[in-house]
């Protein structure tokens, strides 16, 4: 029930122009885009190669005043599984998702579909998270370009 009123929510902004409309990117523009870690996030990696992320606190006047209220830490760190930091280190600006995902079959022995479905899903989720960006070629922006406007 909550998802549909904020998708209506989001339908009503789109319609009167407040809020843009994420890109409408294809799976090609996706396997060919690249992922970089975002810089203000630091990690490291252990001896059982595992990789934790150090996540700083956002730098906003209503958080320093929260988290001072209810003493919360001024970073956060998460650990990333075997698979997961795997994918880290992989994304460092040179790999593209289309690369990681036939690493990924070989070092895990999986099939495409299964390293590309989960790579994708992982990846959308530190994108959210904003842990990751993905470059794209200018080809590739102009494409996604004419497909907003084709709607």
């Amino acid at each position: 029930m909550l998802y549909r009123i904020l998708y209506m929510f989001n339908q009503i902004l789109y319609a009167l122009k407040l809020k843009k409309r994420p890109p409408n990117i294809g799976r090609e523009n996706v396997m060919q885009s690249i992922p970089l870690r975002n810089t203000v996030i630091k990690w490291e990696m252990d001896d059982k190669n595992e990789v934790s992320l150090v996540i700083p606190q956002k730098d906003k006047l209503w958080v320093k005043i929260t988290s001072k209220i209810f003493m919360i830490p001024d970073k956060r760190v998460v650990v990333l599984d075997e698979v997961g930091s795997f994918v880290w280190t992989l994304c460092d600006g040179k790999n593209s998702v289309e690369h990681i995902v036939k690493r990924l079959c070989n070092k895990y022995n999986l099939t495409r579909k299964e390293a590309e479905v989960s790579l994708l899903t992982y990846m959308r989720q530190l994108g959210k998270r904003g842990f990751v960006g993905f470059a794209v070629s200018k080809e590739q922006y102009e494409e996604m370009e004419k497909r907003k406007k084709k709607k």
